[in-house]
């Protein structure tokens, strides 16, 4: 008789198998097997690595687990008492099989460990110093992302500038290239140009969820921009615009990743890896993706009501074919630009510009300039304009030849005076205070003993 035969012989064995044989069906035709236990198909090199030790560390559980059950059931069989006069041998030690149970399970474990270690440093590898990489600066925040990329600007700074938030006035070897709203990046601080006074250039430091971090004179400036762009038909109901960063194949491409308010993470299944999105720090995901295609990804992080809907696409494209849409995204370089902006005389000059407030509120949301800018102006995809110091003029050039991402406003669709309306109630509204100032007033309370 086997021992399944003896198992169905019981009323426990037979309860035990027919729950077994429901349940095994169950799993199999709910889609569980594909969907909740198979890894997807990696597309890049880090995630063949992470694919090939989940099989091993997989393998070695399921052989573990095999010995474990057979060894119990054999028990129960072997050792199953007859009678109640019957009792079998006891044992109370036995050196060898204490060894082996001791020594086997260690030896896995250190085995696994070490693979682990080694997988884990090739995925946090970058590359190697001579090799062509592509930046993407990752911006997370509710419920949306932003991705942008940056050229070199033909300039470089001039001296030296500190960590300190506070330093927001930074000279630059030929600020001539600089115009109002640009975005700079030096290292992976980001820094929007707010005025140009002479030779200096103001600006306000770490933003699009960065940190300000020290910069030695020589250092190269770039040009931000965002190379953000949507799909119409988002893969949830209501998702109108799901965000798609571009990247090419083969190429290793840095992921600077940050968070402009709560925690976030950067998700595609495909990487078989993920990264946080942690609001004051920048973390780096390292990624050389094999194949060319689409690949679905998502926040994976509760950051709030919307998070479901915080999805966006990796479209990874064929080298010359990143290399074209990369030269159209970034567009011509800058002209020089001779002159002042947005210092001291022209924001008093522009205290009497005449203008309509309450006109210009309603338009700021008729024309769904609080989509990027937020409700009061407070910045979100796009930069902080409440309280704008850059000239009307630079403005209403804004509205029609924009830089970045904008999108362009012809006359017919809002006039010279109702831009000037909507200038008229940004001055009216509270420039909200900058974030990186929070800790370095917490710190200060800390000193005093507050």
């Amino acid at each position: 008789m086997t021992a399944l035969q003896r198992l169905w012989r019981t009323r426990i064995g037979r309860l035990t198998l027919v729950i077994g044989a429901v349940a095994a069906a169950l799993f199999a035709l709910s889609g569980l097997v594909s969907a909740q236990v198979a890894l997807p198909e990696a597309v890049s090199e880090q995630g063949d690595d992470i694919r090939a030790l989940f099989f091993v560390i997989l393998a070695v559980g399921v052989i573990v687990f095999l010995i474990v059950e057979a060894m119990i059931i054999w028990v129960v069989f072997r050792y199953k008492r007859k009678s109640d006069d019957e009792l079998p041998t006891q044992i109370g030690h036995n050196t060898t099989a204490e060894i082996l149970w001791t020594g086997i399970p260690l030896v896995i474990v250190v085995v696994l460990f070490f693979a682990s270690f080694f997988v884990l440093q090739d995925v946090q590898a970058g590359a190697d110093s001579d090799e062509d990489v592509t930046v993407v600066d990752v911006q997370g925040r509710q419920w949306a992302w932003a991705f942008n990329y940056a050229v070199p600007l033909g300039t470089s700074l001039a001296e030296s500038i500190s960590n300190d938030p506070a330093q927001t006035e930074i000279m630059l070897e030929d600020p001539s290239l600089v115009v109002p709203f640009m975005t700079l990046k030096l290292g992976v601080e980001h820094m929007r140009v707010v005025a140009r006074t002479g030779d200096v250039v103001t600006v306000e430091r770490a933003v699009n969820g960065t940190v300000p971090i020290r910069h030695s004179a020589g250092t190269l400036v770039l040009r931000s921009f965002n190379g953000t762009e949507t799909v119409a038909e988002g893969r949830l109901q209501a998702a109108d615009n799901t965000p798609i960063v571009t990247v090419p194949v083969g190429q290793m491409i840095r992921f600077n990743i940050a968070s402009a308010d709560v925690l976030h993470a950067f998700y595609t299944p495909q990487f078989l890896t993920k990264l946080d999105a942690v609001p004051g720090r920048v973390q780096t995901l390292w990624v050389r993706i094999t194949e060319a295609g689409v690949f679905q990804s998502q926040c994976a992080e509760f950051c709030g009501r919307d998070h479901a809907r915080m999805i966006f696409s990796v479209e990874a494209m064929a080298q010359d074919d990143y290399d074209a849409w990369f030269e159209n995204k970034a567009g011509s370089a800058p002209e020089p630009v001779e002159g002042d902006f947005g210092g001291e005389q022209e924001v008093e000059q522009e205290e009497g510009a005449v203008g309509n407030p309450i006109n210009g509120q309603n338009l700021f949301f008729a024309m769904g300039c609080n989509v990027c800018h937020g409700d009061q102006g407070e910045g979100l995809v796009g930069p902080t304009i409440a309280m704008t110091v850059v000239p009307l003029d630079r403005v209403i050039q804004q509205y029609r030849e924009p830089l970045e991402a904008m999108t362009a406003f012809p006359p017919d669709q809002i006039s010279d005076e109702e831009i000037a309306d909507v200038y008229a109630w940004l001055q009216t509204v509270e420039r909200p205070p900058v974030a990186q100032e929070i800790p370095s007033k917490l710190a200060e309370l800390i000193a005093a003993g507050g």
